[in-house]
Parts: structure tokens; C-alpha cells; sequence
């Protein structure tokens, strides 16, 4: 069974049962436990555990165990057919429906321009196509690469797919979908507040894929009510590679024209802060803490993280010229680099709970959450915390808490939930 999102888990951010599946519009679902409670979107209805429901177009299961309405109410639960007999369905082994004549409208020859992603090269889109299924859903099309200087083969040893991956094709996927679908402009810049996302857990099947991985996303898209220079959405994602369902990621974000993005990102007047441009010149950085293959990556680069002042904390590495981080201009610290170093905290801070060297085990991330408070800058040190939850571990995982602080401002915090496991037990991303 997936993890439960550390939404669910911790009162600060937020109190849930644990969640149903999540699955896209038109399909039957039984649900379990799922309690809707505060959030940012409108919760639909209350629904008992082991209820059946059908899920019409414009409804969906967040995955945090919400039921939301977009554009619609709930229908009763029959379907197109008359069929009522769903209660045996098997919530965990639904997937989003994508259908022969969906997927006959999409390409995977060729990456989408790079400028409607906000990338510089061209090696750095993911996504190849999209087409509109609905009132404010979508497919996109994607490619994961079989080699890729920051992802490796995009599969974790465990078989799940990299988080890091997972996430960058949804971020992909909102900047695409915002340009190409809802008009906002390209010169526009996009703030990410906030995360969540949840890994399916591996299979042998999985663990020994090595292709290039042809990948489908389900998305909904729910507008924000704003304002001319100001344009906001909460995206919900599925995807599937190759036909297997390999994760869930929802984000919150904000297109900000360049005068209202000033005012946000510098409301004192002009920061000290000069954008840095792709490729520029390598900064002195601390020795990494660890080698990269502890965390599964490739290159020394790729270790966002040194030795720090206690032995829960660590100083955030960050490489300026780094292809992937700083693949264009930018005047803070990415957001793409945070959630990498606090997936790097974590499996730390994990290891060190055991006493053992965390060289020998190997962290596998189930689930995230995070939110993002405030712009980093880029030429001031950044300490990032782990501390380890005290509670009654779950199948061997391991909830972890981390943050992101610079100058005494926090900049981003997150939850975490992952497995600890011998290293032995798998080989090198």
C-alpha cells in the first residue's frame, strides 16, 4: 500500500486519515477513510469508509484523501452503463484512464519548444505534447531519458522513479499548460508555494527497467481567483510510464508579470542579489559530505549538501554553474535545489538515528510535502535541519522533518517519508 502523505500525518500540515487513491475522472473507486478537512480547495462531500462512488468529468481524489469538484457536482454513483457493482474494485490498482484515441492525439518524437518550459537547453525538456480532455484536464506527453546528467537512468535502486524526475516533468508540465492554455505570457516569471508528492512503491518489474520510459500525465488544473498582473493555479498530476503508475504530484504556484514579480521579490527596493546566468563561473564550495552515490547521483556536483555546525545540520552546497539547477537565469535559490537537499537531509538524518554509517544503507523517499516561504539568496550560506520524528515506525519507514533557513529567515519546510534499507540490497542508480 503507498504511504500516506506527511500531510496526513503531522497537525502542522494538516490533520487526515489516511488518503484514498487518486485517480483521474470517469472511473469507479472505493475510497477508505478519507475525511476532507481545511484546505485550499472546496471539499466536495464526506465520504465513509469502503463507500463505491463513480467519478465523473471534473472530479478527482487529491492525494490527500480529499473529494473536490471542478466545474461540477457529484453524481450519483452509477455509471454510463447502469453498473453498480464496483464495491470489489481494488482502489490501489486503479490507474488514470487514458484512452487509444487520447493517446493517438500525442507525440513522443520531439520535445515541446524549450522557451514554453523555461529551459535554455534543449536536453533539459522532458515533456513532448499535450492535448485538452476537459474542462481544465489534460494529457502530456513526456520522455524520460535513458541517461540524463542529473536523473542517471530516471529509476531509483529500488525501482521507484526518481523523485526529482517526477517532479520536474509536472513543473514542466504547469509552465507548459500555463503558456500554451491559459495565455500567460512567456516573459512572465513563476513562484512555486508549495508541493506534495507520493512515490508507488517498486517492483521487481520496475526495478529492472533501463529504456527510455514513454510517459503520460493526467492533469487538473484549478484556477485562482486574481488579479490582471497575477496568475494562479493548484495543479494535480498522475503519471504513468510505460503503463505502469509511477507516482502523484501536486503544486501551487504563481505567474507574476515583472512588475508585480519586483515588488514580491524585493519589497525594499532592489536586492543585493545579481541573477546568475547559465554556465556561470563555479563557485568555491565546501567538500560534499558524503560522496554522490550515497544519495544515488552521479557527480560531485550533484551533493547539495556539507558539513555543518551541528550533527543534524548541514550547509546547503550549491553549484551556480550547475546544468540542471542553473540551466537559466535566475536571481534566488531554485526550488528544484531545496527539495533535492532535503531529500538528501533526510536520508542523513534517518541514517544517523541508527547509529550506522550512512554510506551502508540507502534511503528510499515514499512521500513529500513541502512549502516554500520565502526567496533564498544567492550569495549568502543556507543551513538545512533534519530532525527524525519520534513515532511508532510503519513497515520500516521513517518520517522525517527538514528545513531550509538563511540569515534567520526560514525559507521552505517539508515533511518526508521514507524507507532505510541496506545498501547491499541494490545496486547504483
Amino acid at each position: 500500500m503507498p504511504s500516506p502523505l506527511l500531510m496526513d500525518r503531522w497537525p502542522l500540515l494538516g490533520d487526515l486519515r489516511p488518503p484514498g487513491c487518486l485517480v483521474g475522472a470517469g472511473v469507479y473507486v472505493v475510497l477508505r477513510h478519507v475525511l476532507p478537512r481545511s484546505c485550499c480547495l472546496r471539499p466536495l462531500s464526506l465520504v465513509e469508509p469502503t463507500v463505491a462512488i463513480y467519478l465523473p468529468e471534473g472530479i478527482f481524489l487529491h492525494p490527500g484523501g480529499h473529494t473536490f469538484a471542478h466545474q461540477c457536482d457529484l453524481k450519483p454513483s452509477t455509471s454510463a452503463r447502469g453498473d453498480l457493482n464496483v464495491a470489489t474494485m481494488n482502489p490501489l490498482a486503479v490507474q488514470v484512464p487514458h484512452t487509444d484515441t487520447e493517446q493517438q492525439k500525442l507525440t513522443f518524437d520531439r520535445g515541446v519548444p524549450r522557451t514554453l518550459v523555461h529551459k535554455t537547453a534543449v536536453s533539459e525538456v522532458l515533456l513532448t505534447d499535450a492535448v485538452r480532455i476537459g474542462s481544465n484536464r489534460y494529457t502530456v506527453a513526456a520522455q524520460w531519458p535513458q541517461h540524463h546528467t542529473l536523473f542517471g537512468s530516471g529509476i531509483c535502486p529500488a525501482g521507484t522513479a526518481d523523485p526529482q524526475l517526477l517532479v520536474e516533468t509536472v513543473r514542466q508540465s504547469g509552465i507548459y499548460l500555463s503558456h500554451v492554455y491559459y495565455g500567460v505570457p512567456q516573459h512572465h516569471p513563476f513562484v512555486l508555494t508549495s508541493l506534495e508528492y507520493e512515490l508507488e512503491p517498486p517492483t521487481a518489474r520496475s526495478a529492472a527497467r533501463t529504456a527510455p520510459h514513454s510517459v503520460l500525465v493526467d492533469v487538473a488544473c484549478r484556477l485562482d481567483a486574481g488579479v490582471d498582473d497575477r496568475f494562479g493555479m493548484t495543479l494535480d498530476a498522475t503519471l504513468v510510464a510505460d503503463g505502469r503508475l509511477e507516482g502523484r504530484v501536486g503544486l501551487c504556484w504563481q505567474a507574476l508579470s515583472p512588475e508585480r514579480y519586483q515588488r514580491v521579490r524585493y519589497p525594499r527596493g532592489r536586492g543585493r542579489t545579481t541573477p546568475v546566468r547559465p554556465h556561470a563561473a563555479i563557485l568555491d564550495l565546501p567538500p560534499p559530505v558524503l560522496p554522490p552515490r550515497t544519495f544515488g547521483r552521479l557527480h560531485q556536483r550533484d551533493t547539495m549538501l556539507a558539513a555543518g555546525c551541528t550533527p543534524d545540520s548541514w550547509q546547503l552546497r550549491l553549484d551556480t554553474a550547475h546544468p540542471v539547477y542553473f540551466d537559466h537565469s535566475c536571481d534566488h535559490i531554485p526550488g528544484m535545489s531545496l527539495i533535492e537537499s532535503f531529500n538528501q537531509a533526510a536520508a542523513l538524518s534517518s541514517a544517523q538515528a541508527t547509529g550506522a554509517d550512512p554510506a551502508l544503507l540507502r534511503w528510499t523517499l515514499e512521500s513529500s510535502a513541502v512549502s516554500f516561504l520565502a526567496f533564498g539568496e544567492l550569495d549568502a550560506p543556507v543551513t538545512i535541519t533534519a530532525e527524525p520524528v519520534p513515532e511508532p515506525s510503519e513497515l520500516g519507514r521513517q518520517p522525517v522533518r527538514v528545513a531550509a533557513e538563511q540569515d534567520g529567515r526560514l525559507l521552505a519546510a517539508a515533511a518526508l517519508i521514507g524507507v532505510l534499507t541496506s545498501a547491499a540490497a541494490g545496486g547504483a542508480q
